[in-house]
């Protein structure tokens, strides 16, 4: 079977990245031809390790743009028309003899509409991580923040943005992979379309298990992810003062990208220098693959407090090498998990939740080593980059 996998950007660090071409990997070891298309790239600043072996069709190079116009209207209108345009464009790039199109995250759905209608009718399977409507993102934001708040006007042309998504693009997929029930529950809820869960990674060879020694009162905390609201580092954050006041030594470090939305990581700064955390909490921004692994195997314990969040890959990554893990309800990981057997699950945006689990680890070495093993034990049992790729090749099958 020759393969398109579409990817928005190859030019970045993230779960995306990662899963598109973990899946592109295992899917050529399955014997399948492989082509990468995007409209961004580069090798360096994605994962080299990954991209070796492929042939990697781009668009020329152009400015990533995110200029705010003076109207919302227009400004949708202009994403739209560029957006279009892009796709367009990478479409007609993409070769004729093609079996089947696997776009994976945002705008990259629009590529295949754009082949299946200029150039050949083909199966299209859509990757999606995270459903990118308008209404959701502005109801994903008043579950994370109750003050934020849009007009009246602007949620409307919410709806008509999200309508016109729907009917054009959404429809034109055979079939939508998602990582979690979490997703494929919205899917149907905003947008009436089915999806099959397919559950990713880790990668079980590169991040290996290492033995731990339970933290006494000086404990090191770690979370990840690029800073976006839904995130909530500050409840990881205000976990970190609570157990200061409780008599515990805590270190918190924060892995992520800090540029994606500057006024997020002004808050959580400010929020550090109110509580006189500067020295507790470190924002280490993007990190390299060496650092990732050295941070999870040289921090006690993982938080994963997201909120509203679908199921990722850096809560396993650090399960795989031996942290026990906090999670979040409501993020998508929890489905799988278990608490008190292989997680600890806390209530979302609740800070003192964390806390108390943090200090229950502390002071029940036994169960700290018991959640480090049996978390390892679990996502070595249940994941893996080929059990995904063969999960994701029957319904490839199953479509064509």
């Amino acid at each position: 079977m020759k393969i398109a996998i579409i990817v928005k950007k190859l030019n970045i660090k993230g779960g995306t990245q990662r899963q598109a071409l973990s899946l592109a990997k295992e899917l050529k070891k399955l014997g399948h031809e492989i082509k990468l298309y995007t409209f961004f790239y580069s090798n360096e600043n994605c994962y080299a390790d990954l991209l070796e072996g492929f042939e990697v069709i781009v668009l020329p190079p152009r400015k990533e743009t995110n200029a705010a116009k003076r109207f919302f209207s227009i400004q949708m209108i202009e994403t739209i028309r560029e957006e279009n345009r892009i796709a367009r464009e990478l479409a007609l790039r993409i070769d004729t003899d093609i079996d089947l199109l696997n776009p994976h995250d945002q705008v990259s759905y629009k590529v295949a509409y754009f082949y299946k209608k200029l150039v050949k009718k083909v199966p299209s399977v859509w990757n999606m991580n995270d459903l990118p409507l308008y209404r959701w993102g502005y109801d994903k934001m008043r579950g994370v923040d109750e003050t934020f708040k849009k007009s009246l006007v602007r949620r409307f042309m919410y709806r008509i943005y999200d309508w016109y998504e729907k009917q054009k693009f959404y429809r034109a997929q055979d079939e939508v992979v998602v990582v979690d029930d979490f997703n494929r529950k919205l899917l149907k809820k905003y947008a009436n379309k089915r999806a099959i869960t397919v559950r990713n990674g880790p990668d079980l060879e590169h991040f290996k298990f290492h033995e731990r020694k339970a933290p006494g009162r000086q404990i090191k905390l770690l979370t990840s992810g690029i800073l976006l609201p839904h995130r909530r580092f500050e409840d990881a954050i205000r976990a970190v003062k609570i157990l200061m006041e409780r008599g515990y030594d805590p270190h918190l470090s924060i892995i992520g990208d800090k540029e994606n939305d500057k006024k997020y990581y002004a808050k959580l700064e400010a929020l550090t220098k109110e509580f006189n955390l500067e020295n507790r909490v470190t924002f280490l921004g993007r990190v390299s693959e060496a650092d990732l692994i050295r941070a999870y195997e040289t921090q006690d314990v993982y938080i994963f407090q997201h909120h509203l969040q679908s199921d990722g890959l850096s809560e396993f990554e650090a399960v795989a090498t031996g942290m026990p893990i906090i999670v979040s309800k409501t993020a998508g990981c929890h489905e799988v998990l278990t608490d008190g057997e292989n997680a600890l699950f806390i209530n979302p945006k609740d800070s003192e939740d964390i806390a108390r689990q943090v200090e229950y680890l502390i002071q029940n070495p036994e169960e700290y080593k018991k959640l480090s093993t049996a978390g390892n034990a679990f996502v070595r049992s249940n994941f893996s980059w080929p059990r995904y790729a063969k999960e994701v090749e029957k319904v490839f099958n199953e479509v064509l």
